[in-house]
């Protein structure tokens, strides 16, 4: 089996460092991070980490080893991205100047994004969505030109009815 991307749907004990001790774990053994978000949880005792990363089927069962020895860390799930709902932000500053606004709007509007704010040289935009539509939509700007972007990484939830909390069946 080739390399793929995976998404690492990791439940970790609110604590201060873990976030340190996942990324050194990476680093140590040499695995590139491609977008992490770190965020509290439904309940505020445990953190939650998405992490996306590329590799093989024994390059992720070795991270989820890994993952699982740290200290606080309680469940690690291995998420395919078509078997989990997900999305990322993107906020993005384009150049817009008089009449060169309505190309600018028309287009934002389109791709159902929405302005947050507008300067007398620049547009600011939000966007959610897949990671792929994402990429379509920077595409699309760079028309326009692309002075400043953010860009959050992929936040994924399970489909379906199982939650992280959830015991394994």
């Amino acid at each position: 089996m080739g390399e793929g991307k995976a998404i690492f749907s990791v439940l970790a004990v609110n604590h201060p460092g873990v976030l340190l001790r996942v990324a050194g774990l990476f680093s140590r053994r040499g695995f590139n991070i491609d977008s992490i978000v770190a965020c509290s949880t439904e309940k505020p005792s445990f953190s939650r980490l998405t992490i996306v990363v590329t590799g093989d089927e024994a390059t992720f069962t070795q991270l989820t080893r890994q993952l699982l020895k740290l200290e606080d860390i309680v469940k690690v799930e291995v998420l395919e991205p078509e078997e989990c709902a997900n999305s990322e932000l993107l906020l993005v500053k384009v150049g817009a100047v008089g009449m060169g606004r309505s190309p600018v709007i028309k287009m934002i509007q389109s791709y159902g994004a929405r302005v947050l704010d507008i300067g007398d040289l620049t547009i600011t935009v939000e966007m959610t969505g897949q990671s792929e539509e994402i990429d379509i939509f920077v595409e699309q700007l760079e028309r326009f030109g692309i002075l400043e972007m953010a860009r959050t990484g992929i936040n994924a939830l399970q489909r379906g009815d199982l939650t992280i909390h959830d015991q394994e069946k």
